[in-house]
Parts: C-alpha cells; sequence; structure tokens
C-alpha cells in the first residue's frame, strides 16, 4: 500500500470532516488541528489504512475494517472492547461517518462502492 495513496484519502476525508466539524473557528481554521490535538484528525490516517486494505463493491465492510482499526485504539471503549460511546454523539467517528463513506465513495470514484 502506497502511503501517498493512505495520505490522500486521509486528507479527503479530513477536508469533509473539517467543513462541518463544530470545533472550527468562524474563519474556517482550527486551533485543535494547528496544535495538534484534534483526536479524530490522528485516527483519519489510520482509518484511510483501513480502506485501503478492503476490496469490496458493498460499504458495510469498509465502514467494518475502519471500525475495527480506530475503535481498537479508542481510548472510550472498555476493556471488554464495548464502547457506549458509539450510540452516542460522543464518539467522533461515529458522528462523522457518514462523511468518511462520501469521502470513500469520491476517492473510489463513486463506481466501486456504491451508494
Amino acid at each position: 500500500m502506497d502511503s501517498k495513496t493512505v495520505e490522500q484519502l486521509a486528507a479527503l476525508m479530513s477536508s469533509r470532516i473539517c467543513r462541518v466539524c463544530v470545533d472550527r473557528n468562524p474563519d474556517g481554521s482550527c486551533d485543535s488541528r494547528a496544535e495538534g490535538t484534534c483526536s479524530l484528525m490522528s485516527k483519519l490516517p489510520l482509518a484511510a489504512e483501513a480502506v485501503l486494505k478492503v476490496q469490496s463493491d458493498r460499504m458495510e465492510p469498509y465502514i467494518e475494517s475502519i471500525r475495527e482499526t480506530v475503535c481498537g485504539g479508542c481510548n472510550l471503549r472498555y476493556d471488554d472492547g464495548t464502547c457506549d460511546s458509539r450510540d452516542t454523539d460522543r464518539c467522533m467517528l461515529n458522528s462523522y461517518l457518514p462523511l468518511v463513506v462520501e469521502a470513500i465513495e469520491e476517492f473510489f470514484g463513486r463506481q466501486r462502492v456504491p451508494a
């Protein structure tokens, strides 16, 4: 897997998410991102890598691969692997999954991953 490809997909996911993130400033800048403290930004390369390992015509395997990779290192997860944040707005990944799906579809030209 090409690291440039991972970076491109992560950047596409980032551009989708950052446009609507509640933490950004009115001018579009983001202190959390500039300071490197945005927890979601640090996970996007992992999410992109997980996506690029999947070969499927359906979206579910892509999402499951992202969840397994990103949720595995999440500090909101319990020791047994469960997470009640996933079903609430406390899970940033879950909140932004529709935008991640859009980025994946765009990255693959919308033919490879049907909506």
